[in-house]
């Protein structure tokens, strides 16, 4: 004699709308690819090793979900002695990542030129960020925010959120705000920014790529003011010249006629640690004010707050370039 089971199916719940899209999201960011990297044209690089996003993909109306794999040692990137990747690694990511689904999504066309006004990135998970036997492989979920009405085919602005993740896991956030113009009108714009006889440097007396003057390694980009070992002033502020060598294969991967805003964004990570005790960077919010001129001398000032900050600026005579707050760990 059998004896029967009384089995009760219960009625499924439809899905809401959001957690459909969540649904979708998920599978989406799991489908992502990280065995190539794009195209080094789409993110404004000559050299294909100093591409990092891998793969990306629609994930809603003006969201995007963007595939990168970090190395575990760069000749620029190298891991932080607390053990996670490089604080301006992240950067450099938020940076392609911008660039790229402008091009890829939202039609600027390949040779025009984008100008950064502001640039932060804020670690909350150090840990997930820790550097192991392998690669990084990192997921941004961005969110493109554009201005309401008609596109100018001449010009394009924009800001990007990121909440970046490592397995699954949110680690950081980051924004990024641009301009972006046609070759035409940055011609114009360089041509009125360009202080009068100001040319470009066929020569500087700093040292070649490699060769930096007391520097520890070939990232050094700060000298002291005068040419001694850096104090601060009787204000606690900071100061340095920018060591600006159009040789370098880093900072200066393709001919520029201004000063790097990468390079600048390093300055201020490089002067936030030695104002602040040589910790590691948890936060960095840089706005963007102005070109640094190649021949020109930048100085780059810090000075600690009273909240635990370090608020930073980049300058070229009166002209301020660049101005940032920081935070260590």
């Amino acid at each position: 004699m059998s004896i029967g089971v009384l089995q009760t199916v219960l009625p499924v719940e439809p899905l809401t709308p959001v957690e459909s899209l969540e649904s979708l999201i998920r599978e989406a960011k799991e489908g992502l690819s990280f065995d190539r990297t794009i195209s080094r044209r789409f993110v404004h690089r000559a050299s294909v090793t100093e591409v990092f996003l891998t793969d990306a993909a629609v994930a809603g109306t003006d969201r995007f979900l963007v595939g990168a794999q970090l190395p575990r040692n760069h000749a620029l990137y190298r891991p932080e002695e607390t053990g996670q990747c490089d604080f301006m690694l992240l950067v450099e990511t938020v940076r392609q990542a911008g660039i790229f689904l402008s091009h890829r999504y939202h039609d600027v066309p390949i040779g025009h030129h984008f100008i950064f006004k502001a640039l932060s990135l804020r670690i909350s998970d150090p840990a997930a960020l820790r550097v192991g036997c392998g690669p990084l492989a990192v997921v941004l979920d961005v969110k493109v925010v554009t201005p309401a009405g008609a596109r100018n085919p001449r010009r394009f602005d924009a800001r990007f959120d990121m909440v970046i993740e490592v397995g699954g896991r949110e680690c950081a956030r980051a924004s990024a705000g641009v301009v972006v113009i046609d070759g035409i009108r940055y011609g114009r714009l360089r041509q009125r920014g360009r202080v009068a006889g100001t040319l470009p440097p066929t020569g500087r007396e700093t040292p070649l790529y490699g060769a930096g003057a007391g520097a520890s390694d070939d990232r050094g980009v700060l000298r002291p003011v005068p040419a001694a070992e850096a104090r601060p002033r009787p204000d606690g502020t900071w100061e340095w010249r920018l060591h600006v060598d159009p040789a370098h294969p880093g900072y200066f991967e393709h001919p520029s006629d201004h000063v790097p805003g990468m390079l600048l964004l390093e300055a201020f990570r490089q002067a936030a640690r030695r104002a602040a005790g040589d910790t590691a960077l948890t936060s960095l919010d840089a706005d963007f004010a102005g070109f640094g001129e190649l021949a020109d001398d930048v100085t780059v000032e810090a000075a600690r707050t009273g909240d635990g900050r370090v608020r930073l600026s980049a300058s070229q005579g009166a002209r301020i370039l660049a101005t940032a707050v920081a935070r260590g760990a």
